[in-house]
């Protein structure tokens, strides 16, 4: 009896034994807390995202002009040379006398050391009959065309001028065109009649077909405009007699021709070729300034 009563109290023991699912790290029914550390308390902070680099600009900065130009033109005209055989050619000869101009205006064009602010007007009173019709802004664009193009004025900016006889050294020019009082300069589309009464009345007698400039205006004859020279339109001919114009307003008097290739601007190409090529722009493609001997304005 007693033999059977300490076999079953054994069995039982290895029974408990074999029965107990009591995790490893729990004690009399409580979790024992893991000796792992917490990611909440003891993992470094993550990294901070890192802002971009910002790479400093390597566009630099567009030069503004240092000086805007009021000088005024002494009075001039390129005047001489054979006239047309007629002037009975359907330009209109007269207008009211009085002007409009185009209104707006643009950006500073060109980089060049010295502004030029020029306003485009336009006589009033015009019959155009038959003729192309040269309103304000029409001959406004043709203007920006004309000093503004590739081979315009504003290429000096790359390529300063220096001409002695006018003591012009390094110099450099932009534009803008505006509308207000506040020019350098206005250039003026008039019909034949009120360019030689406005000329005449400054010493220059422009015969009824050419332009000429006093003060702070340039008169652009509205025949020339029109008809162009022989073996030059008019639309052709109008960046020559603009950017013609305007060289005398920046300071230049008359060139001759060197002797060959294309002509100065400066050259009464009007009158005379001399041996030279008509051309209509300062500077060559390359961005030669075209000179020559100094001549008589």
């Amino acid at each position: 009896m007693g033999r059977l009563l300490l076999a079953g109290l054994m069995l039982a023991g290895v029974t408990a034994c074999g029965n107990d699912k009591t995790p490893p790290d729990t004690f009399a029914g409580a979790e024992v807390p893991s000796l792992e550390p917490s990611p909440s308390i003891f993992s470094p902070p993550p990294s901070p995202s890192k802002s971009p680099s910002v790479k400093p600009s390597s566009k630099k900065p567009t030069p503004k002009p240092s000086a805007t130009l009021k000088k005024p033109v002494p009075a001039g005209g390129d005047t001489g040379g054979g006239k047309p055989a007629s002037t009975a050619d359907g330009v209109p000869v007269s207008g009211a006398g009085t002007f409009t101009a185009a209104t707006g205006g643009t950006d500073v064009v060109g980089t060049g050391a010295t502004l030029v602010k020029y306003r485009v007007e336009v006589e009033d009173g015009i019959q155009w009959g038959t003729n192309p019709v040269w309103g304000t802004a029409k001959t406004a664009a043709e203007v920006e065309r004309a000093i503004g193009g590739p081979q315009g004025w504003t290429l000096s900016a790359d390529h300063p001028v220096t001409y002695a006889p006018n003591k012009l050294t390094e110099a450099s020019w932009s534009f803008q065109r505006v509308s207000g009082d506040d020019y350098s300069v206005r250039l003026r589309l008039a019909t034949p009649n009120t360019v030689d009464k406005l000329c005449k009345a400054v010493g220059v007698n422009t015969q009824g077909i050419y332009s000429c400039r006093y003060g702070q205006t340039i008169l652009l004859n509205l025949r020339r405009w029109l008809k162009g020279i022989d073996g030059y339109p008019g639309v052709d001919f109008h960046a020559n007699t603009i950017n013609h114009e305007m060289g005398h307003f920046l300071g230049f008097d008359h060139m001759k021709c060197p002797g060959s290739g294309l002509a100065p601007i400066m050259q009464t190409q009007t009158i005379a070729l001399n041996g030279c090529k008509l051309n209509s722009f300062p500077f060559t493609a390359e961005g030669v300034f075209l000179q020559g001997p100094w001549a008589a304005s």
